[in-house]
Parts: structure tokens; sequence; C-alpha cells
């Protein structure tokens, strides 16, 4: 009887470690991944929005990204978010300041979190509004090795300070 028992223990035990052992595939968390230069890419997204460029705003997102804009719905998808920034590109210059305050990887994802400053001209008025306020970002890396945001949200830390009148 005793040796029964410590056979069946012994495949038992056997089987589970053969089970824990890792296998050849390998996971997005057993993947390696450098630490991606948030300062370059809020300095991509910063430079496409002060030119008004919503295709190149875009690209820094991934097609099935969505996009949760203060006081408004969110944009499902890359097309929705470029049409949304090409209406507010038509109607007034930008100048955004954003700078990461911080940042943690998880596998393929990164998220980047800090600060943006916002200064906005409406181009039929002489009417101008600054903001100050956060924003949290998630980039996924891409097969080419390149970094796409997939998740954003921002709001200001208070409202916007608003000069001058509308025609």
């Amino acid at each position: 009887m005793r040796i029964r028992f410590t056979t069946s223990f012994a495949l038992i035990a056997g089987l589970t470690l053969a089970a824990c052992q890792p296998r050849d595939t390998e996971t997005a968390a057993d993947v390696q991944v450098e630490t991606p230069d948030f300062a370059l890419m809020n300095e991509a997204y910063d430079a496409a929005t002060n030119a008004g460029d919503a295709e190149a705003m875009g690209m820094l997102y991934a097609g099935d990204a969505v996009s949760m804009p203060p006081n408004a719905s969110s944009l499902v998808g890359r097309a929705a978010i470029v049409a949304d920034a090409a209406e507010d590109f038509a109607a007034m210059t930008s100048d955004l300041n954003s700078i990461s305050e911080g940042h943690y990887l998880m596998g393929d994802l990164a998220v980047d979190w800090g600060t943006y400053r916002f200064t906005g001209a409406l181009k039929d008025s002489d009417i101008t509004f600054t903001q100050e306020g956060k924003y949290v970002a998630i980039w996924k890396l891409q097969p080419d090795g390149s970094w796409q945001i997939v998740r954003d949200i921002w709001n200001s830390n208070t409202p916007p300070a608003v000069e001058g009148e509308s025609e």
C-alpha cells in the first residue's frame, strides 16, 4: 500500500511541476520592452496639435483607440478622433505643452500621466483661452516597434480662463 501511495504521489507531483514549467511560446509579459521616450511622444503630439494637423495627430492613435475628452462623449476609433480634431483645428489656433510626470510598463502597454498647458484662440473672434490640466494616456507597442495611443483622457484643473469678446 505504501509503494502505491508513493508512486501515485510522485506521478501527481511530477505532472504538477511539469505543468508549471515555462512554455516555449512567449507572452507579452515575457518580452522585454524598452521604456518609451514619453517626452518625445508628447513632443510629437504637441507639434501636430500646434500645427493644426489632425492627420498627423491621428497617426499617434491606434485604429481602435478611444479618446475621452472632457465634457463630451468618448471618441471611438482613429477616424472619429481625427474628425473631432480637424473640427477643433478649423475653429482655433492651438498652443499645447504636455509634460510627462510618470509612467509604468505592463508588457506591451505603457501608461503615461502628466500635466498640460493649452492656449487657444478662436479664429473668427478675439477670444482666447488658457487651460491647465492633467492627462493619462495608455500606449500600446505595435508590431512594427512604434507606440500608439489606445486610450486617453484629460481634464482641466479649473474652468478655462477666457479673454476677449466674440464678434
